[in-house]
């Protein structure tokens, strides 16, 4: 009779551990900002379905509109390595930006993203601190996607007809006011009519030979 000897679990650093309950709290978070939004949203119970203490919470985030910024971080950094990836493939420029563009499309017409970008916003207008965040958010978001334009510039083939941190600007500014218009409007602005108004943008302000 065989006899499973079951290895001891590796023991989590202080670090590790932490990271781990971040994670949670933000994975948590996500949820809780889409159901209830930030004025809704409870950080204790937060805390709870995530399967910690109000002390855990608060010894990583110092209040719930900080725990919501670092929901939009997350998103938004998943966001960009996907569009890394994408251009780090080993394919033409033309396909690479087909790609790049469909993804944006996809992204930005996302109903999680929507609402919670939506959130962001509306909150900004109202606080101040959280305006200072989504300045904060909003630069470093132009920062990335320049970075990811450049890298497309590289090749002779791309041409684009706006300064690169332009280009970012417009489409985020752009597709997301369609994005949002389409949730509110439903069937007067289908979900397919709004994806196929981005695309357009996308290649009427860059495109490759």
């Amino acid at each position: 009779m065989l006899v499973t000897i079951k290895k001891p679990r590796k023991r989590l650093t202080r670090e590790e551990s932490r990271a781990q309950t971040r994670a949670k709290l933000i994975a948590e978070g996500h949820a809780h900002f889409l159901r209830y939004g930030i004025g809704g949203a409870v950080a204790e119970k937060i805390a709870e379905d995530a399967g910690y203490s109000r002390g855990a919470f608060y010894s990583n985030f110092a209040s719930k509109e900080e725990l919501f910024i670092a929901v939009i971080h997350e998103l938004e950094a998943r966001h960009f390595e996907v569009f890394r990836s994408i251009l780090n493939e080993e394919s033409s420029s033309k396909e690479r930006l087909r790609k790049l563009r469909d993804t944006f499309a996809d992204l930005v017409t996302d109903r999680d993203w929507i609402v919670l970008h939506a959130e962001l916003e509306a909150e900004a207008l109202r606080s101040e601190r959280i305006r200072e965040s989504f300045v904060k958010l909003h630069r470093q978001t132009i920062r990335d996607g320049e970075k990811l334009v450049r890298q497309l510039l590289k090749s002779c083939e791309v041409t684009l007809s706006l300064k690169p941190n332009e280009f970012i600007t417009a489409m985020l500014s752009l597709s997301h006011g369609l994005a949002v218009n389409q949730k509110i409007l439903g069937p007067e602005l289908s979900q397919k009519s709004t994806r196929t108004l981005i695309q357009s943008l996308f290649d009427h302000l860059i495109s490759a030979a």
